[in-house]
């Protein structure tokens, strides 16, 4: 049985001012969510935004109220070895707040992977690989400490794949603090854009353009996420692939996305998607 449901807010401080087109982020505050079971068994999820309500329509505070008041007490005194069950009736009574859904469905699945003494993985099929190669965001907007960053991640093997927060900017001063980090790095790198939705057609067309025979590998979210038809337009017009991120809240949307070719590549997130079911699906 569900016995209770706690939410903790943590501030983490981050290495450096995080820049994005959106906001400025020098503190990331965590959404932590505990579910206890009568078993003695406790699953961890999480649900965590950036910049406020600057990207999307959660914001920690809001995760954290909605779960304490409305969803938390949906939930106590159901069977914990059912989070199926358990989530369908979150998601009846429930409208929207995927980041929340997510993090207890997370925490549900987790409790009940523990309590079979199974890896979470099984309870979704089991696990297509066992290692991915990881991107470092670079986001100091500082082209000489970017590169210096980089070229550390290079040097102690860690990563080989960056993206850079772009949009904050002019077009050109991005586009030349990209080409100028993509030129450092070289064919060492794979070197991406994340735009935040900052660009309109005209300076998305000229921005992708320089970036595509740049070098750059791809570009994420260029235009606004209810721009879907720009967004596609943009993918049929460039060679370089063009992420739907902002644009993507789950299967619905992602169907949506691939009637109508609008995006080569899915940001696929677990918490913009619902959950960890509905981002498989």
């Amino acid at each position: 049985m569900i016995q209770y449901i706690e939410t903790f807010l943590l501030d983490v401080p981050t290495i450096r001012p995080h820049k994005l087109s959106v906001a400025t982020m020098n503190t990331q505050t965590l959404v932590l969510v505990r579910v206890r079971c009568a078993d003695g068994i406790q699953g961890w999820g999480e649900a965590t935004t950036i910049g406020g309500l600057a990207y999307g329509e959660e914001s920690p505070e809001s995760i954290k109220a909605n779960i304490d008041t409305h969803i938390a007490p949906l939930l106590v005194g159901m069977d914990a070895s059912q989070p199926a069950k358990a989530m369908a009736r979150v998601r009846k009574a429930i409208q929207g707040n995927r980041f929340a859904k997510c993090a207890l469905e997370t925490a549900l699945l987790d409790a009940h992977a523990r309590r079979l003494g199974v890896p979470l993985s099984d309870l979704l099929g089991g696990r297509v690989r066992d290692a991915l190669p990881v991107a470092w965001t670079l986001a100091s907007g500082d082209t000489a400490k970017d590169i210096a960053e980089a070229e550390h991640m290079l040097e102690i093997r860690r990563h080989r794949i960056f993206k850079l927060k772009i949009g904050l900017r002019s077009v050109d001063a991005d586009v030349a603090h990209v080409l100028a980090i993509k030129r450092a790095l070289g064919d060492r790198a794979s070197v991406r854009v994340d735009v935040n939705q900052a660009w309109s057609e005209a300076q998305a067309v000229r921005g992708i353009a320089q970036l595509e025979a740049g070098g750059v590998d791809l570009i994420e979210q260029p235009v606004k996420a209810h721009h879907t038809a720009m967004l596609g337009r943009l993918a049929r017009r460039f060679d370089v692939a063009i992420m739907a991120d902002e644009a993507l809240h789950g299967p619905v949307d992602a169907l949506a996305l691939a009637r109508s070719d609008a995006a080569d590549v899915y940001a696929v997130k677990i918490a913009q998607s619902g959950g960890l079911f509905a981002a498989l699906e």
